[in-house]
């Protein structure tokens, strides 16, 4: 990387505005189902196990389409990508509630999972293509909180809508909005495209993926990133699982209205976000390692459910604090997996490749979590549930430990802080 200076000038800015409108808004569009979930089964018309696939839809999609996304997003302009991806997730969410079955809505929201799946890899690209390396980390780490945000944002308006109306609105307002972000997102990076030169406009290294690939292959086992892909996968099973399931668990442990639950849920993303700086401290000032980071934070998530299976659990607040924690912890490994780890790769032209393949096997977790945490729920209770969590925690801790030291020899400086 080269050094460079990480102040943001105006240009940068509405870059950085623009993409965290945009991710932000993404999330409206996606938990609104997590949040009407209890409300629908209320309904007495669907059971957790078919609605929990109806979710698991939705990520196994994501997690299929981001590889490919990544892959096509260091090659072709990411403004057209992303809004497109925008704008059919806007689509998707206004036609859903006439999906009517289990087998309609499953379909719709694979669709919105696969459009959702355009966005994240190619605005990776956009960023890291457009500003220089410190200005980069800062922007991405910015975006982060987009998604924290997103789920407080999302929990709050449809505790409002599901107080006042039906679980239809929840759909149908996110749908609303997106068509008015992906309006703006088109205006405001035709923008910043007009004030970039020639020479800086994305693709800058159009043809370096093609030229390191047998290298990056063999690179994936002596780095320590298959490790950490694996430990990635393990992040996207608690990470959304949690997110999916949080207010139903609240509404049936604690007999809450749905409303309540979901208002409660709310206070989680407020939490999560001291997940995000945190996560950049440690590997930046701590450790310069972003798989010991995140040995570290599952070790605190395992702490977090061994605590809520001890009796930590039994009252409705010590609940939500110690899911705060554990959710928190979550981010932040998103933060040094997902948001971080993949500028390692932007000498090589590939930032939005292994940004999609991270996303990628943390929305396969995210689907197994879905249809997995359904049914155990369904079938076997909670209490073990709650211990499946904890082996899940465990081991993605063991898969960040397996990459420490690998990763600290093969990372690079993605801070512009000096030379590789």
């Amino acid at each position: 990387m080269v050094r460079g200076r990480e102040r943001l000038g105006g240009r940068e800015i509405l870059l950085g505005a623009v993409c965290w409108i945009a991710y932000f808004s993404i999330y409206l569009g996606r938990l609104n189902f997590s949040a009407g979930m209890s409300e629908m089964l209320q309904t007495g018309l669907w059971e957790k196990g078919q609605l929990g696939s109806v979710a698991a839809a939705f990520y196994l999609a994501y997690g299929i389409g981001q590889y490919p996304s990544g892959l096509l997003g260091d090659r072709i302009p990411a403004r057209w990508m992303v809004g497109t991806g925008l704008l059919g997730s806007a689509l998707v969410n206004i036609l859903f509630p006439a999906a009517g079955t289990v087998s309609g809505m499953r379909g719709m929201w694979f669709v919105n999972g696969l459009l959702q799946a355009m966005i994240w890899p190619p605005m990776v690209r956009l960023v890291t293509s457009q500003v220089n390396a410190g200005c980069s980390v800062k922007i991405i780490l910015l975006l982060s909180f987009s998604s924290p945000a997103g789920m407080l944002c999302t929990y709050l308006v449809n505790a409002v809508i599901l107080q006042t109306g039906s679980w239809e609105w929840c759909f149908l307002s996110a749908g609303i909005w997106l068509t008015g972000v992906a309006a703006l997102w088109f205006v405001l990076t035709a923008a910043v495209e007009r004030t970039v030169s020639p020479r800086e406009k994305e693709p800058r290294q159009r043809d370096a993926p093609y030229k390191q690939n047998k290298r990056k292959k063999t690179a994936a086992v002596s780095s320590g990133l298959l490790c950490l892909t694996m430990a990635a996968f393990l992040h996207g099973v608690l990470k959304d699982g949690l997110t999916t399931w949080i207010p139903t668990y609240l509404t049936e442990k604690f007999a809450l209205a749905s409303s309540f639950s979901a208002l409660l849920a709310m206070a989680l993303p407020v939490v999560n976000l001291c997940g995000i700086p945190v996560a950049q401290t440690a590997n930046r000032h701590l450790f310069q390692n972003e798989a010991v980071v995140g040995a570290i934070c599952y070790l605190l998530s395992l702490g977090g459910f061994l605590c809520m299976l001890g009796g930590g659990g039994n009252s409705l607040y010590g609940t939500v604090i110690l899911f705060a924690m554990v959710t928190s912890m979550m981010v932040a490994v998103n933060t040094v997996l997902v948001s971080l780890l993949p500028l390692h790769f932007g000498k090589e032209g590939r930032v939005a490749t292994v940004s999609g393949m991270m996303n990628a096997v943390t929305y396969l977790g995210s689907a197994a979590a879905s249809v997995l945490f359904g049914y155990t729920m369904e079938y076997a209770g909670w209490t073990d549930t709650q211990i499946v969590w904890c082996v899940c925690a465990a081991a993605g801790g063991l898969c960040c430990i397996g990459a420490i030291k690998n990763w600290k020899r093969n990372r690079k400086d993605i801070y512009g802080e000096g030379t590789d």
